[in-house]
């Protein structure tokens, strides 16, 4: 029986994550560490407040058995409001998460990450996924999976209204139900991204670091 750590266990990816890793057989308990307590009762989960966001106040609030973490840790830069605050939720929170899981037993480290994250990119966004990525194959987790979704269809999920999104989803939808509705660039629905991360959090593989592209991800999620 495994026990999972796991953070964003509140945004649109990790509220279906966590659902699917409750619901499996193979899971003894799910730790969800987080600015405030979930609402969410499961006799599986227990959700845990971390303030201030540290590798030491996570392990704190972490016990010490832990098999496998997940961060679906993420934010926009609209909602960040500043590069700063960004790269302080999609950089160094998810690290200092993976050091405080591995600290606590963790094996493997998962991440949902962005398509086309790169350490190199001259985009500020793809290139913060692509450096938090690189920090975390450093980190020596013996096996690291990160998934690259595409565009994510929040399935309606968002409280706030983005207006580039209620208009763009759509089109993309259009575009792609002719291109190939599980092509690598095609939206992708927030439960196929969480189904697919836990089916992968639970699988066998040898590979120490893995990258699962978006095509993928449809195909693994479905």
């Amino acid at each position: 029986m495994t026990t999972v750590a796991i953070a964003g266990a509140s945004g649109v990816v990790g509220t279906r994550a966590l659902r699917h890793l409750l619901y499996r057989e193979e899971v003894r308990l799910v730790v969800a560490v987080g600015r405030r307590v979930l609402n969410v009762t499961d006799e599986k989960l227990m959700s845990r407040v971390v303030g201030p966001w540290t590798q030491e106040s996570i392990v704190a609030e972490l016990p010490e058995a832990v098999a496998l973490a997940v961060s679906c840790l993420g934010t926009t830069m609209k909602q960040a409001g500043s590069k700063g605050a960004f790269r302080a939720v999609d950089h160094d929170a998810v690290l200092a998460f993976a050091a405080a899981a591995l600290a606590r037993g963790a094996q493997r480290f998962l991440l949902v990450s962005s398509i086309g994250a790169s350490a190199r990119s001259r985009n500020f966004y793809l290139r913060t996924k692509g450096e938090t990525e690189e920090a975390l194959a450093r980190l020596g987790y013996p096996q690291l999976t990160i998934l690259r979704p595409s565009f994510i269809d929040d399935q309606g999920a968002r409280r706030e209204v983005r207006f580039g999104e209620r208009i763009g989803l759509p089109l993309a939808r259009a575009a792609f139900s002719v291109l190939g509705r599980r092509s690598r660039y095609a939206p992708i629905a927030a439960d196929v991204i969480a189904k697919a991360l836990v089916r992968l959090a639970l699988d066998a593989t040898d590979e120490r670091v893995r990258v699962v592209e978006s095509d993928r991800l449809h195909v693994i999620g479905a």
